[in-house]
């Protein structure tokens, strides 16, 4: 009898612990929830963030951007993920993003995104063996030139050259002989404003 009594003993008092462990603010104690910026303005090739954040009936506040439900009204201008935005294959035109946090919703945040115009690759100079980096700029729609291009480009290469792509940054890696290598933006087929691929050869004796 007397073991039963520890035993329940100690189940009730896990019982009560994890039950306090995972208690959560009442609705009635949230005021709004809200997305930290109105708009965001963002190149057609870069990526942007945004966070959320719970406002309480007490004036107090916590960051809740990794537990809210992220959403676009048009992916392909512009996807969200955890706060984590990246352009589209329209290259360019404006998304609103939107949050729900359990069962609560907040005012849309508007992404405007500026159009890539055309692009070019700029480091023709590989002319030994080893690895390179990969780098090409672009003209975009506000009159921007010559601005690196981290997102929506794809680097391809002929002659058993390889390409890896780590943090945004192409590496090629090349032998001797002839190569070409050809940069496609916007997954070129799929997008509404179609810009040719760039080609640059290069030889290495």
């Amino acid at each position: 009898m007397k073991l039963f009594t520890i035993t329940l003993y100690a189940t009730m008092i896990l019982f009560f612990t994890s039950c306090g462990d995972n208690t959560e603010t009442p609705l009635s104690d949230i005021s709004h929830i809200e997305i930290d910026s109105p708009t965001t303005t963002m190149y057609a090739t870069d990526a942007a963030s945004l966070s959320a954040t719970v406002y309480y009936t007490d004036a107090t506040t916590a960051d809740v951007t990794g537990q809210v439900t992220w959403s676009s009204s048009d992916s392909s201008i512009a996807s969200v993920s955890g706060g984590n935005i990246v352009a589209g294959n329209s290259n360019g035109g404006d998304a609103n993003i939107t949050i729900k946090y359990r069962g609560l919703t907040a005012s849309p945040s508007l992404v405007s995104v500026i159009g890539l115009t055309g692009f070019s690759i700029t480091n023709a100079d590989i002319n030994t063996t080893g690895e390179h980096i990969l780098q090409a700029k672009g003209n975009f729609s506000d009159g921007t030139t010559e601005k690196v291009i981290v997102k929506n480009i794809v680097w391809t290469a002929t002659n058993s050259a390889t390409i890896e792509v780590a943090n945004d940054i192409a590496t090629i890696t090349v032998s001797t002989g002839d190569t070409n290598v050809t940069a496609t933006m916007f997954e070129e087929t799929n997008s509404s404003s179609s810009i040719a691929p760039e080609t640059v050869s290069y030889t290495v004796n």
